[in-house]
């Protein structure tokens, strides 16, 4: 049983979380996926979907959505990879790369008023224990999914095979079993 310290901590950093990344919204003008996005393009160039659901760390389906809103403003377009007609590459248009520039100095402004008043070694000490969670966070993760996993394989071989019963006689098959009998 979490100690009421542990169980705290955990929910006020999920309770921080919500609250950066509303902050990260209003003062940079864009949800912090959306973000993600248009900053990797901005820095990588062409991209495939793929890639950026993993650089951004979104499922492809929150990706998909989000490109689509961001294509429908212009801000992007998406192209069959002309190499592997199974990807679809993802390039900042002008106007995405205008969105880009006029959010960055925003974004930065985020960084340096959301620590304020905190010291260097602060900030490295809070680097520090969020990379610490984070990979205890993964971890946990891993092994919750090798355990269901298992669960799931142990219940398929714990499950009896079905039996197979015979189809119910046809009518002809009853009259001839009925005549044999008399």
């Amino acid at each position: 049983m979490p100690t009421p310290q542990k169980r705290n901590v955990i929910q006020q950093l999920s309770l921080t979380y919500r609250a950066m990344m509303a902050a990260f919204d209003a003062q940079v003008g864009h949800p912090l996926p959306r973000w993600r996005i248009i900053l990797a393009l901005a820095e990588r160039g062409t991209c495939s979907q793929k890639f950026l659901a993993e650089h951004c760390r979104l499922d492809p389906a929150s990706l998909t959505r989000q490109l689509k809103s961001m294509e429908a403003l212009g801000w992007l377009s998406r192209a069959a990879d002309p190499l592997d007609n199974r990807l679809t590459n993802v390039t900042l248009t002008a106007a995405g790369t205008a969105v880009y520039d006029e959010a960055t100095p925003r974004r930065q402004a985020f960084f340096d008023d959301a620590l304020e008043g905190m010291s260097p070694d602060e900030i490295a000490t809070l680097e520090s224990a969020l990379g610490h969670l984070e990979a205890r966070f993964k971890s946990v993760a891993s092994r919750a999914k090798a355990t269901d996993t298992d669960v799931k394989a142990s219940a398929e071989v714990a499950r009896p095979a079905p039996v197979e019963t015979p189809p119910p006689p046809t009518a002809s098959a009853r009259k001839r079993a009925s005549r044999s009998q008399t």
